[in-house]
């Protein structure tokens, strides 16, 4: 099955677009401006200068107090896995993690988008996999479901994934740490190697079960593990606003300091 990726395709590109042209306003912004010296959770504050002009209006961000997550890493980075600790570091510390996450509106858009993204992916997806389940459009054969839905569902999927990137580098770091997000990463592995095996075994012989109102064995444990896991994505993906288990908030329980590769400094928060 051919899937056009025009839509998609340029969906992205308006993404991108919009992200370049903020960052590029904050490059030459923020090389003289004042990074605020609080130290602690992430605090938004409501810059008090006068801003003039429609698009300065757009790409000007209130100042942020810096995250601190894992204070002792950089004392300890080998027992830590600390390259990636460090990598992530200065990439939160880039010009454009900082911009995109002090952003006024792009980051608010970005984000916008991303849920957009996930409603149509994932309201597709659980359509696909009730009729695998057979629950639901029995009288429709299998390959006509995908045929329609298959399509809008790879766009959702390269948005949102996109879209997500994008929200991953505002701040890298702290998504890095945080245990919902490792979660969601594991389960979206799992789900993508679902859809591998479901159409590289099963689906290939589409014809031979096409018309059946109960579709074979292997066609509904595919659709029931996507539903569970794309359902535990979703809820992960949610939970990751949530700072339970950040870093900066000790003491934790040494599981969760192991599982979030954090480095309590023994004091706390």
């Amino acid at each position: 099955m051919q899937i056009r990726v025009r839509l998609p395709g340029l969906l992205a590109a308006l993404l991108l677009v919009l992200c370049y042209l903020v960052t590029l306003r904050i490059e030459a912004s923020t090389r003289t401006a004042q990074r605020p010296s609080e130290v602690g959770r992430q605090v938004h504050m409501i810059s008090s200068e006068s801003r003039s002009g429609g698009w300065a209006r757009f790409v000007t961000f209130p100042r942020t107090a810096p995250l601190q997550i894992a204070a002792a890493a950089a004392g300890s980075e080998e027992a830590t896995g600390g390259s990636l600790l460090n990598f992530f570091r200065r990439m939160g510390d880039s010009s454009w993690s900082t911009g995109l996450h002090e952003s006024r509106y792009a980051y608010d858009l970005i984000e916008s988008v991303h849920v957009w993204a996930l409603c149509l992916f994932f309201g597709l997806a659980v359509m696909f996999d009730l009729r695998l389940l057979g629950w639901t459009m029995r009288s429709i054969p299998v390959s006509e479901v995908a045929r329609r839905l298959l399509p809008w569902t790879a766009v959702g999927f390269v948005v949102m994934v996109i879209s997500g990137a994008l929200l991953f580098s505002a701040i890298p770091l702290r998504s890095y740490q945080n245990i919902f997000f490792r979660a969601k990463m594991i389960m979206l592995v799992l789900a993508g190697l679902n859809v591998w095996i479901f159409h590289s075994g099963v689906y290939r012989r589409v014809t031979t079960w096409d018309l059946d109102r109960i579709t074979p064995k292997a066609a509904r444990v595919a659709g029931a593990l996507s539903l569970v896991l794309w359902i535990c994505i979703v809820l992960s993906g949610r939970m990751i606003a949530y700072n339970w288990f950040d870093c900066d908030r000790q003491p934790q329980p040494a599981i969760i300091n192991f599982l979030t590769s954090c480095v309590p400094d023994g004091s706390d928060h």
